[in-house]
């Protein structure tokens, strides 16, 4: 066995071998592959390899076709059949809302060139004449979709990886992975030690024990899922072709062909958990004893649509364990504080999404970064907060409801709460309706007196809309308070702290006490990787602020980038201090009632500045002069102890300006009306900072900063897309993104934010068109809900273009 090698992959399920197949492809052949029985254990050998392109988020359709138009090329490449049978598939809808989703789904495909139909049900039939469409009120059909055979998809990958060079060891269990000294790993095996450059946990079922080698804990926990094979059924074997793959919202179970009988899989109503304390190591090809009873409501609902599986016979009943992470997505990318450690675990679909993984995690080990924005599969997502009950209870929850409709806007109360700041009493005392992030609560909106504070989800306007209306307004036309400690904060201290950032950053960093900067942060390849209001409140200390959820994501960035001879800090402060903003024409007056002792003035505290000072019972209170509703505002932070003296203070003083609270509903209102894009919505690595309309930031006369190189050529060429305002004739009702935009009856873009703007009284969406149909006040259509809305394009802000309001 070798003893070095640039990348070792643990685990020889279908998602360690399509990494091992994409590190070779990529051209690195001394890539090894380490499985502890053999190729396939776990639960990859029976997995019921249903595949489809047509799912949420946008990146994940990318990668989840990417997987499935690979298998005939990995076939040709391998000489190795897969197994594939694109036999096509159908999403049933029988209710107004699952009709609605399939509208959504069909909409949001377009952006990615995935190809869906709404078909007849005559032709629903024609396809599948084992179908009964009674009650059905649409059809949905996906090309795309069909089904491979797992066993042969992984040894598929694993030919082909050692046709061009790449080693496979089966027998071999890793027990011991060592930061070496020098840099890189050393794996230890009963076989002998491999010293790699890189390590790669794809351990499936046993990612948790092999995480534990590395001294991490992965929030990852396996459940039991069912799926039974039938006998031959006598309307298949008629068949002269394959039936297509069927599937029902909201019904809980999938189906396709197996032989000439029928897969039927199902989530069931009650999520068991297995081996909640360790995957036991002796565990293989096994399977758990079945229990049909939890799926006797499944089997009903299917029988409705499939009367043929009535009177089958049952060939198999699989019982096997799937491994999780709380949103049943994968854990990808460089675990922070590992350099060379990678996750590649939790893949609950391998078979749909195994090639799109491997490709993302061999570009992010050879390259440097993925080409696509996957952030919502990243590691970094979760923190030290998603422990086991958090873990336990989402993944409980998320199974059951797989199938489930999500509605725009929706929150999850499972696993809740787990962290507040310090007034969230005092929040929902005052009707608050909270949200997550990023293990905290945070307020959604306030319900009024009289309405019941929670949300209600649907597709029209939620019930939060009146109230959101008045928070706007308040804002607009006085002063309104919102809690944004979720906000990401961060100190940077330390001798060349400036010079540094100047490198990180592509905007100028500021030269004087006191100023602050807004800067997009690009990697090597000029993508936007961050984007921070930067205040300098030393000579050698500086404040950044930016987006909450991707805090893990940025603190590995810097970390990667910090000079080794420790002379730059950054430290993050996102859980230890609070954050209050007050936004409105009003606000100054209140600032100046709360830090009597500093002048506030237009003059003295201008737009994009910053300063300590007291606050209330503050002494040393953050404040930055920055606006993210457009209106005169101030963000003010503190340590977490003294919030709620600040939120005391401010409250009381307000009481004389008719202060209103207002949540992050009235805040995606009033960003929207002024045209501000938003990290993780209009904003992520899938674009550069030209595309949004950032480039302003971009300072290419600097000396240097990472990515510099691409920015300037990005800079040099027509942006790919460009971010424009529309104003939809929505008929009552709002975008939420990801609807196709036309311009022409051609595809010409789509919807990343949307929102109504209660103080323009328009229905408001940000989204991104080509660059051929960017053109001002030209008329556009937003598919809505399955239906076309007329639209048109606003270049300027619909609230204060000119932004004399947050300057004033």
């Amino acid at each position: 066995m070798e003893t070095h090698a640039r990348v070792v992959v643990i685990g020889g399920g279908v998602t360690g071998c399509a990494i091992l197949y994409h590190l070779a492809k990529m051209g690195w052949r001394d890539v090894v592959l380490l499985e502890r029985k053999e190729l396939t254990a776990g639960s990859t050998w029976h997995a019921a390899g249903s595949l489809f392109a047509l799912t949420n988020p946008s990146s994940a359709a990318v990668l989840q076709k990417y997987t499935i138009e690979l298998y005939p090329k990995l076939e040709a490449e391998s000489g190795q059949s897969c197994g594939y049978h694109p036999v096509g598939g159908m999403h049933l809808a029988r209710t107004d809302d699952q009709l609605t989703a399939l509208q959504i789904l069909h909409s949001r495909g377009k952006r990615n060139g995935i190809e869906s139909e709404f078909i007849s049900v005559d032709e629903a039939r024609r396809l599948a004449p084992i179908l009964n469409t009674a009650g059905l009120k649409a059809v949905l059909y996906e090309p795309l979709k069909g089904y491979c055979d797992p066993a042969s998809v992984t040894q598929a990958y694993a030919k082909a990886a050692r046709d061009m060079g790449a080693k496979i060891y089966r027998q071999t269990p890793v027990t011991g992975t060592k930061p070496h000294p020098a840099g890189g790993w050393t794996v230890v095996t009963p076989q002998g030690d491999i010293r790699a450059d890189y390590v790669v946990n794809a351990a499936g079922l046993w990612a948790r024990e092999v995480a534990a080698l590395a001294g991490i804990k992965l929030p990852l926990q396996p459940v039991e899922h069912h799926y039974m094979v039938t006998e031959t059924i006598p309307e298949i074997a008629a068949m002269d072709r394959e039936v297509p793959n069927i599937s029902e919202p909201s019904g809980g179970y999938y189906s396709r062909q197996e032989g000439k009988g029928l897969l039927l899989g199902a989530y069931e109503s009650k999520c068991v958990h297995w081996a909640e304390q360790g995957t036991p190591l002796d565990f293989s090809h096994e399977l758990l004893p079945d229990d049909l009873g939890r799926i006797e409501a499944n089997i009903a609902r299917a029988v409705q649509a499939l009367p043929c599986l009535e009177t089958a016979g049952i060939k198999r009943i699989i019982n096997g364990p799937m491994i999780f992470s709380p949103d049943l997505g994968p854990l990808l990318g460089p675990y922070p504080g590992l350099p060379g450690y990678f996750c590649a675990c939790g893949v609950m679909s391998g078979f749909n999404q195994g090639g799109g993984v491997g490709k993302v995690i061999a570009e992010w080990i050879i390259e440097g970064e993925p080409s696509i924005d996957v952030f919502f599969w990243d590691v970094t997502r979760f923190g030290d907060w998603a422990g086991s009950r958090f873990t336990r209870e989402r993944t409980r929850y998320f199974y059951e409801h797989r199938t489930d409709i999500i509605y725009p806007f929706q929150e999850f109360a499972a696993g809740r709460p787990i962290r507040t700041f310090p007034i969230h009493d005092r929040l929902a005392e005052q009707g608050a309706v909270f949200g997550f992030n990023f293990g905290f609560e945070y307020p959604l909106w306030f319900a009024r007196k009289g309405e019941q504070a929670a949300d209600a989800y649907g597709y029209g306007r939620g019930n939060w809309f009146d109230a959101v209306g008045e928070e706007c307004r308040a804002v607009r036309d006085g002063v309104g308070l919102l809690e944004i400690s979720t906000f990401a904060k961060y100190e940077v201290t330390g001798t060349g702290v400036a010079a540094w950032l100047d490198n990180l950053l592509a905007n100028r960093m500021p030269k004087a006490i006191g100023k602050t900067v807004l800067s997009p942060m690009l990697s090597p390849k000029g993508r936007l990787i961050g984007d921070f209001t930067v205040s300098r409140l030393g000579e050698e200390r500086f404040i950044l602020l930016g987006s909450g959820p991707m805090q893990r994501y940025h603190m590995r960035w810097f970390a990667q980038n910090l000079p080794a001879d420790g002379s730059i800090r950054v430290e993050n402060l996102s859980a230890r201090y609070g954050g209050l903003q007050i936004a409105g024409p009003a606000a100054r007056q209140l600032l100046q009632m709360v830090a009597a002792d500093d002048d506030v003035g237009g003059n003295a505290f201008p737009f994009l500045s910053a300063r300590e000072m007291a606050v209330g019972a503050c002494p040393n209170a953050i404040v930055v002069r920055v606006s993210f509703t457009g209106e005169l505002g101030y963000e003010i932070y503190m340590p977490a102890e003294y919030q709620r003296g600040v939120f005391e203070a401010i409250t009381a003083a307000g009481k004389s300006l008719d202060l209103r609270f207002a949540g992050s509903r009235a805040l995606l209102s009033l960003r929207v009306e002024k045209g501000f894009p938003s990290w993780g919505v209009d904003l992520s690595p899938d674009y550069s900072p030209y595309e949004p309309g950032l480039g302003r930031f971009v300072r290419l006369e600097k000396p240097d900063f990472i990515g510099k190189a691409e920015a300037a050529r990005l800079a040099s060429l027509p942006p790919k897309e460009r971010l424009a305002t529309f104003v939809v004739d929505a008929n009552g009702i709002d975008c939420f993104g990801g609807e196709a935009i036309y311009r022409n009856g051609e595809l010409a873009g789509y919807v990343t934010s949307a929102t109504y703007g209660h103080h323009v009284r328009e229905s408001l969406a940000l989204g991104y068109v080509k660059p051929q149909y960017f053109e001002d006040g030209a008329a556009f259509e937003v598919e809505l809900l399955g239906k076309r809305r007329p639209a048109r394009m606003s270049q300027r802000p619909r609230f204060d273009p000119e932004g004399t309001r947050m300057r004033s």
